[in-house]
């Protein structure tokens, strides 16, 4: 026990005479070269080696904060971009509904003539054979069956379909449908009936025109007012191509429709008209026998029986 601790304060002692020689030689290190120059070379390596490792830990922290600094920056730029890009959207959106809004205002205002509703088209159903949508109007709004469907450009169909709040249009284009048409120059007034083409769904025809009759490419087209649904008046499109019958008696005309359904949004129906549609006869006429004077004279007549 006496040994062990003997051992202990003498080790303790050395260690201090130790450390006392050497802030000794360091402090008077300018007047001892050797001891200098010895501390220098064992310390040395070990200074240049903390230093650099310093340096290199201070640079990558320095690299990690402006790598984590530039993508926050980066991030903060792309976010601003998607909220500016955002913004010429609905901007875009907005005046394009303006647009579009104030084409139907100014179409009712030269129309006094109709009571109108606007309606939203809410769904399409586009085909060879069906061509129709739905528009958010129904019974409840006023709207009934065969009332016509427009829009400022020209006709585009009929309601075919009524429910409480919504109803279904049929336009132009389906093949079920036929529209009373009349050349609107003034030296033709030729007038036949349009109807869509389930070969070529975006070019309805006119049909049964006399072979000699005076019907040209580019001849504009408006609603004859016969069939008692669409008023007289309203374009419909220009004749694009004649074409010449199969049995060769009639001609047919390929039609430039006005409307484009497929980029219509909004549409008007035509609740009431003040326009008259041509007078039908409540009775049929019918042709008077040919009398012996009607036949020398070449006339004949047509009265009510």
């Amino acid at each position: 026990m006496f040994s062990s601790e003997r051992k202990l304060i003498t080790f303790i002692a050395i260690a201090c005479i130790l450390l006392g020689l050497l802030g000794y030689a360091w402090k008077q290190r300018t007047h001892v070269p050797f001891v200098t120059v010895t501390l220098e070379q064992i310390t040395t390596p070990f200074s240049y080696g903390a230093s650099t490792i310093l340096r290199n830990l201070h640079t990558g922290i320095e690299v990690i904060d402006n790598a984590i600094g530039n993508t926050t920056a980066l991030s903060d730029i792309e976010q601003e971009r998607d909220t500016m890009a955002q913004k010429v959207v609905d901007y875009n959106e907005v005046v394009a509904e303006n647009i579009r809004l104030r084409q139907l205002l100014n179409f009712e205002v030269a129309h006094p003539e109709f009571d109108m509703v606007v309606a939203t088209v809410v769904t399409k159903d586009y085909g060879n054979w069906t061509n129709t949508f739905t528009i958010d109007r129904g019974a409840e709004e006023g709207i009934a069956i065969n009332m016509p469907v427009v829009v400022p450009s020209g006709v585009v169909g009929f309601v075919t379909d009524v429910f409480p709040h919504s109803s279904r249009v049929q336009t132009i284009f389906d093949p079920r449908t036929s529209i009373g048409v009349i050349v609107q120059r003034p030296e033709s007034r030729i007038a036949s009936v349009m109807k869509g083409n389930g070969n070529n769904p975006t070019e309805p025809i006119m049909v049964n025109i006399a072979k000699d009759g005076d019907i040209l490419e580019g001849d504009t087209l408006i609603t004859s007012g016969y069939g008692g649904i669409y008023p007289k008046g309203f374009p419909v499109g220009h004749i694009k191509k004649l074409e010449i019958d199969s049995e060769g008696f009639v001609k047919n005309a390929i039609v430039d429709a006005n409307v484009n359904v497929r980029n219509i949004e909004e549409v008007f129906v035509i609740i009431r008209s003040s326009v008259m549609a041509p007078n039908s006869p409540k009775e049929p006429l019918k042709l008077v026998p040919q009398t012996q004077r009607d036949q020398l004279e070449g006339v004949k007549g047509a009265v009510k029986q």
